[in-house]
């Protein structure tokens, strides 16, 4: 854009190009860039750190965020304005804390912020960062002086709320109370404060008027309320408080919050012994975990359950999963926050965990080697099987095939005509029955039966006979239906031609039945099997050897 085009735009103009935009949304940054170009070219200073101010909240990308938080702090220093110092160290520390989870870092920005507000005479900003403070140190562990914070801030808050305020800033007051009322009962909670806890959970959903306008602190109180209940032993309840605070906070996208739940739900129905649900829960928080690198000491018992369970089903593949992040979470804590070793090792003992991990994993690779050794050993069984059967087949088919050799060279007639008794009388006269035997004679010597597709009543038409005279004589006299009697003929054609002409060897099965009149191979091999007691492939490749020796 021009800078001609640049003074032209007032800043309310070119922030109205992006202000419809949601959070993380990057379509927003072009715009944001004119904004703080313009602020540049007219050396505003002011106007450039809200530019900084509006790039963190829309840019997606979290080290960009830290890189125009870092212009917004070095403009801020230019301006010499404690407030708007300590508001920009503010913005970076909280960029530390809900978006890298570096909380250490986050801790450095906000007592910055804190230090600069000292010097500031806007109260909101400094209870502002009082919060963040509140927050980090309750997040460490330092439950006590986290208290603090928020019991100052919550009385700060509620102060102002008695005065005469517009709407937006009377809300962002309240939010400011209804927020460190819960993070102050979360801290009694950890203290073993559970009077006070319980106090400031039903005093605060007693004061919140309006759920509408403030739907996420409303959230927040309901987890107060459900683990409330779950510590009373009102499961139900508690029940409906945790589910009512997870859809609200799911429709909100706090994923840091919604991990709390889903471990408390998973904990009541654990409790209820609806073990489905309740593991359900115990794996949605693994996966948040994973996915938003949350870690928090309240959910550290996730795990426990977890691998109760895999060692109640024995399944050693999941207990050393979830030791090894039941441990890794343990080593972050840790080493962040030292103030939650001494509670991290009073809740269970981490170096007996470590030998359970030896000992699983070493169970784990001693039924391996059975496994492998048992699967070794049935596949030399199947092995050896296998070998068995082959060599019985092998010698089966050498018998078979000598046996087909020896019947094929003595040249016996294909059928021998089955001897009529005297005293049965033939529905055919003698002259019918002899013709018919000298068509079949001439029939095989002329290979008619390599014709495809014949029939009964085909090739008794060509006798010059009907098909009931042509199947008595091939059912009495030879003892077999047509159907067998076509079947024998091409088989042995094809035998002794694959016997006596080595090349009829090399030909595909689909070739070799078709030579002798079949229409398919399956028919075909099914065939040679019946009459001769291989298969054809079996019948080639054993001639193809006999012939190589």
């Amino acid at each position: 854009m021009m800078a001609q085009d640049l003074e032209k735009m007032t800043y309310k103009t070119i922030s109205d190009l992006y202000a419809g935009y949601p959070e993380n949304d990057e379509r927003a940054i072009v715009f944001v860039n004119r904004y703080i170009e313009k602020a540049k070219r007219e050396h505003c200073l002011n106007k450039q750190i809200i530019g900084y101010e509006e790039a963190i909240f829309y840019t997606k990308n979290v080290n960009r965020k830290l890189s125009y938080a870092d212009s917004a702090i070095s403009v801020a220093l230019q301006a010499k304005v404690p407030n708007v110092i300590s508001r920009s160290y503010l913005g970076k520390g909280i960029i530390y804390y809900y978006n890298k989870r570096q909380y250490k870092q986050a801790l450095e920005q906000y007592l910055k912020a804190y230090q600069w507000s000292q010097n500031s005479d806007n109260d909101y900003q400094k209870n502002k960062v009082i919060y963040h403070l509140g927050m980090v140190k309750s997040y460490l562990g330092d439950y006590q002086e986290a208290s603090g914070h928020f019991r100052n801030t919550a009385r700060y808050f509620e102060e102002r709320l008695k005065e005469n305020l517009n709407r937006n800033i009377r809300l962002n007051n309240e939010a400011g109370y209804f927020n460190s009322i819960y993070r102050l009962s979360n801290c009694y909670r950890n203290l073993g404060r559970y009077s006070q806890e319980d106090s400031l959970i039903d005093v605060s959903l007693h004061k919140l008027k309006n759920i509408n306008d403030h739907l996420l602190e409303y959230g927040y109180l309901q987890t107060g309320k459900g683990v409330q209940l779950l510590r009373k032993g009102n499961k139900a309840e508690a029940l409906k408080h945790l589910k009512l605070s997870r859809d609200i906070l799911l429709n909100n996208q706090d994923y840091n919050s919604l991990t709390i739940i889903y471990y408390y739900l998973g904990k009541v129905y654990w409790s209820q012994e609806n073990r489905t649900e309740s593991l359900r829960y115990l794996n949605k928080v693994d996966s948040m975990i994973h996915k938003f690198h949350f870690i928090s000491p309240e959910i550290s018992s996730n795990y426990q359950y977890l691998i109760a369970d895999a060692k109640q089903n024995d399944n050693v593949d999941r207990q050393l999963y979830y030791i090894d992040q039941l441990l890794k979470m343990d080593s972050i804590l840790i080493a962040d926050f030292p103030l939650m070793a001494s509670k991290i090792y009073h809740k269970y003992d981490s170096v007996q965990l470590i030998k359970d991990k030896q000992l699983l994993k070493k169970k784990h690779y001693n039924f391996n080697v059975v496994t492998v050794a048992t699967v070794v050993a049935t596949l030399i069984i199947l092995l050896i099987t296998l070998d068995y059967r082959r060599r019985v087949k092998k010698k089966r088919i050498d018998i078979r095939y000598y046996e087909l050799l020896e019947k094929m060279r003595k040249h016996n007639d294909l059928f021998e005509t089955a001897p009529i008794l005297s005293n049965k009388k033939e529905p055919f006269s003698p002259e019918v029955i002899e013709d018919i035997k000298a068509k079949l004679k001439k029939f095989e010597d002329q290979k008619q039966f390599l014709t495809k597709n014949l029939t009964l009543p085909k090739v008794a038409k060509m006798f010059g006979r009907n098909h009931s005279q042509l199947s008595y004589v091939l059912n009495e006299h030879l003892k077999m239906s047509f159907t067998q009697y076509l079947k024998i003929l091409r088989i042995k054609y094809i035998t002794n031609l694959l016997i006596e002409d080595k090349n009829y060897l090399k030909y595909k099965i689909h070739v070799l039945a078709d030579q002798c009149g079949m229409s398919n191979r399956q028919s075909f091999s099914a065939h040679f099997l019946e009459i001769n007691g291989m298969r054809p492939t079996e019948f080639i490749k054993k001639r193809l050897k006999e012939i190589e020796d």
